[in-house]
């Protein structure tokens, strides 16, 4: 990620640069499929005296200004913007970043949409004739090996079923180490068996 660091009228110091950086580091898992070395973020900050003075009526405050650009570039429509004023610029920049990761989750749902519909549109082109119900083979068990990938987190299991178009998917809780199966509920929503056997 190259994140590029613009103040007006204003020091960027280093504690601004290191809390925004913390900051950004916790948006991982919304930028792995894009890549994070296509991520540049720009980050302007701007020092304006107030034109109203503060409660006690002595002097004007300094009010900061935080605008935040992020540019996923291999992502159609991967732009993304957020600013917010105050006059303590850590809290500006802390609402502006959870602005930046609100819009975040509401474009990987986005992609997420798109291809289940180009999923299902595939698979209707490809569905076999359906044959009457007696001239149907009964299902066969086809046996497979349980492979369960690198330790993730519950937000991260959901991603990668909805990714792969699975209806379940065994996983190894990243907190606990316990081997646990997501699945696919009616409506939409999600459930998790617990099988309380420790794989780490």
């Amino acid at each position: 990620m190259n994140i590029e660091f613009r103040g007006v009228d204003i020091q960027i110091t280093d504690a601004m640069k290191s809390f925004i950086e913390s900051k950004l580091r916790r948006f991982h898992r919304y930028l792995k499929e894009a890549g994070e070395d296509q991520v540049e973020v720009i980050v302007s900050i701007s020092a304006v005296r107030s034109r109203h003075k503060d409660y006690a009526g002595d002097s004007k405050p300094i009010v900061y200004r935080v605008d935040m650009h992020m540019y996923l570039k291999n992502v159609p429509h991967g732009s993304i913007h957020a600013w917010e004023e105050d006059t303590d610029v850590f809290t500006a920049l802390d609402q502006v970043l959870d602005e930046i990761e609100r819009q975040l989750i509401k474009l990987k749902q986005r992609r997420l949409e798109q291809r289940r519909v180009s999923a299902k549109l595939k698979e209707q082109m490809h569905a076999p004739e359906q044959l009457p119900p007696e001239e149907r083979e009964k299902p066969l068990v086809v046996e497979e090996d349980l492979i369960v990938d690198k330790p993730m987190s519950v937000e991260d299991a959901i991603f990668e079923l909805e990714s792969n178009h699975a209806f379940f998917l065994p996983f190894v809780d990243i907190e606990t180490g316990n081997l646990r199966i997501l699945y696919r509920k009616k409506g939409g929503n999600f459930g998790i068996i617990n099988t309380k056997c420790r794989l780490m």
